[in-house]
């Protein structure tokens, strides 16, 4: 898809540099502006791996998990020896989805429209009535590939079938993990939750939102704010190439709802990815955009084997109770902002150097897609 100029979306780049090195924002009818969306979809979304769903729901043979990522519908499944596929769900035939929800024990992918059905590794196993028919090539009517990859506890997809596999792409991601000794056994882990969250707001300033805590103590004093220190001093951050990672240290006086963690690393891998663990839990978020004012935001909750149920219960609604305070928040800004009657944000860098770190990578993205 040819993607158009700047001039023609109205980004000044030389404005836009000038503006992000003083610690403005993008231009804040990049939250609004639908044919800004448009052109993110192509620029970022088309062109990264983003998280699919956790390795539980691909865990055995013949296993099928399905969830929009980007502009894209994506199905992933494991056949019956164990390998990883991904496609577009999408049937050849007439575009019909051939997998309308998760599942397990599933021999073929069926379209429900016109019965075409597919194996597991993507083939077309029978069209009815179309075979024999002249020109009609079975062999070149499989699934549309994409690429997919596990890390850790994770699937990741990427839209285009031949792209570098995840590793390769973020080196550093892998070396970081590493050293924060991130690898949680999955075998010691239940599924406790999944919770979905469509919120009115555009997915940047979802990603903004979450990137700093300047906002904390304010929107989360009786939910992440009494569980964790949110002092700027006793957090850390570190900014990567294609990532950010934070670590906090509990609260020792929780007054809210009692509950203090230790231990805790997150790793937000743009664009949509978040994994968070600490004593008791884990939990993972895929953000999907689907409109310049709808974002979608998908959570996974795990539960330790060995915690005690009560406090895994209270994990999942403080941070439920921290995702809905923030869409909530998020939504505001949007109505705001979409008013267009302020051009620009101004950030406070001491506090928001995350935020302006994750606008870089974006900016970077938008200008390399102008540039193409």
């Amino acid at each position: 898809m040819a993607l158009p100029a700047a001039e023609a979306l109205g980004l000044d780049i030389a404005e836009i540099d000038q503006r992000l090195a003083d610690n403005y924002s993008l231009p804040t009818r990049c939250y609004w502006d639908p044919e800004i969306f448009a052109f993110e979809q192509e620029a970022i979304f088309a062109k990264r791996w983003q998280f699919m769903c956790p390795i539980n729901k691909l865990a055995n043979p013949d296993d099928v998990a399905v969830r929009q990522v980007g502009k894209y519908p994506i199905v992933v499944t494991r056949d019956r020896n164990g390998k990883l596929h991904g496609f577009l769900n999408i049937c050849r035939h007439r575009g019909y989805t051939v997998a309308e929800h998760d599942q397990s024990k599933c021999l073929r992918l069926v379209c429900r429209y016109h019965t075409w059905s597919y194996n597991l590794d993507g083939s077309l196993a029978n069209a009815p009535d179309a075979e024999g028919e002249a020109g009609f090539d079975k062999e070149a009517l499989g699934l549309l590939p994409v690429a997919v990859e596990q890390w850790g506890p994770m699937i990741m997809v990427h839209p285009d079938p031949g792209a570098r596999s995840f590793r390769e792409t973020n080196p550093i991601l892998m070396q970081a993990a590493e050293e924060a000794g991130f690898k949680p056994d999955m075998s010691r882990y239940t599924p406790v939750k999944e919770i979905e969250y469509e919120i009115e707001t555009n997915w940047k300033l979802w990603y903004d939102n979450g990137t700093e805590c300047y906002h904390c103590p304010n929107i989360h004093g009786a939910s992440f704010g009494d569980a964790f220190n949110v002092a700027p001093e006793d957090t850390t951050i570190r900014l990567e190439e294609n990532f950010s990672s934070y670590t906090f240290k509990g609260n020792p006086n929780p007054k809210a709802n009692g509950l203090s963690a230790e231990n805790y690393i997150s790793f937000q891998v743009f664009p949509g990815l978040v994994v968070v663990l600490h004593d008791d839990i884990l939990h993972m978020t895929a953000m999907t955009p689907l409109a310049p004012g709808k974002t979608r935001h998908s959570t996974f909750y795990f539960g330790e084997e060995d915690a005690d149920p009560a406090r895994v219960e209270g994990w999942v609604k403080i941070w439920h109770d921290t995702y809905c305070e923030d869409n909530v928040a998020t939504a505001i800004q949007y109505n705001n902002l979409k008013s267009a009657g302020q051009p620009y944000n101004r950030y406070v860098a001491g506090r928001e150097y995350a935020a302006q770190h994750f606008n870089a990578m974006i900016w970077v993205d938008y200008k390399a897609a102008l540039a193409a």
